[in-house]
This record gives C-alpha cells, sequence and structure tokens, in this order.
C-alpha cells in the first residue's frame, strides 16, 4: 500500500489533506505525518474505520504503527 503524507495544518480525517508520497519524512511523536493507505481514484487514501481507530491509537499511545508515522510538529 502506499503512503499519504499529512499536508501542514491539515485535517486528518480529510482525505484531500494527503499527499501520495513515495517515502514519508517524519520524526517525533505527537502528530499525524503520514498513513499507510489503499488509494482512491483521485490518489487520495481510502480512511476506513480501522485505519481511523489505528490512528486515534498511535496518537493516545504517542507510538508510530504499522500504517501511521507520527512527527512533533504539525
Amino acid at each position: 500500500m502506499p503512503w499519504f503524507q499529512l499536508l501542514p495544518n491539515g485535517d486528518l480525517t480529510d482525505p484531500n489533506d494527503y499527499n501520495l508520497v513515495g517515502a514519508p519524512n517524519c520524526s517525533g511523536l505527537k502528530y499525524i505525518c503520514a498513513i499507510q493507505a489503499s488509494a482512491d481514484v483521485n490518489s487520495k487514501p481510502v480512511l476506513t474505520t480501522a485505519l481511523r481507530n489505528e490512528m486515534l491509537r498511535a496518537l493516545q499511545t504517542k507510538s508510530n504503527s504499522t500504517n501511521v508515522l507520527l512527527r512533533s510538529n504539525p
């Protein structure tokens, strides 16, 4: 699955606020940086319920997961 990096100050629940990237550039553990998801026909991430739950868990535990990378600055 491809990686999508969240735009600075982007809304993590809005697929239009992500860009398709080859490899995300992330560091830190406070904010969503990038997610790994299936792409829709417009090359935007498909935000499934399971992925949204994984995003919430990553934020709550302040740790990266299989499909979610965090960073220090929004």
